[in-house]
């Protein structure tokens, strides 16, 4: 299964978040799993990258033309796609993708996390979609959630179309089922 990975690409985090992002990679790659993720190698991303590249696992990178300028290192990923733009890159990265997991970030994370729930959702996407809650991040997000579809707000159950976990193992375990 090739399972795409969205987080954060900032620099400067703390190890909680890198530490985990690594070793989701390798968990996914033990178990089996390619990656496919923006290709850079910084912030979540590369650390997640490296996990799946140092288990021997196969990485498939989607950079974007405007981040290659700005001198972004690339991480030596066993497929490399260029795309035009961040829009092209995310529909290239989830068509080719069976599954999906959101790790911490920031608004690229959010708008990658939501678009895909949003697809599956609507009946446009038939994949599995799970949230990396690492320290609690997501907490707000998940209580969001859970307000919206408890007071209708929502259609449907999001907990339907994702789950939210606080270890790689399980994730990837759910993943599998």
């Amino acid at each position: 299964m090739r399972v795409c990975v969205f987080g954060s690409s900032s620099l400067n985090l703390d190890a909680v978040y890198v530490d985990a992002a690594y070793e989701l990679g390798r968990t996914l790659a033990k178990r089996g799993h390619g990656l496919v993720f923006g290709g850079y190698d910084v912030g979540l991303m590369g650390a997640v990258a490296h996990g799946v590249g140092d288990a021997g696992g196969s990485v498939v990178g989607v950079v974007t033309e405007g981040l290659n300028k700005k001198g972004r290192p690339v991480y030596p990923c066993t497929e490399l796609i260029c795309e035009s733009d961040l829009a092209t890159r995310k529909e290239r990265m989830i068509g080719m993708a069976d599954a999906f997991v959101t790790m911490p970030g920031g608004l690229g994370t959010f708008d990658e996390f939501f678009v895909v729930l949003s697809q599956v959702k609507a009946g446009e996407l038939d994949a599995k979609s799970a949230i990396l809650n690492v320290g609690g991040y997501f907490d707000p997000l998940v209580e969001m959630l859970d307000r919206a579809t408890a007071t209708g707000l929502n259609s449907t159950d999001w907990r339907s179309n994702c789950g939210v976990f606080d270890a790689p193992e399980p994730l990837a375990a759910w993943l599998e089922v």
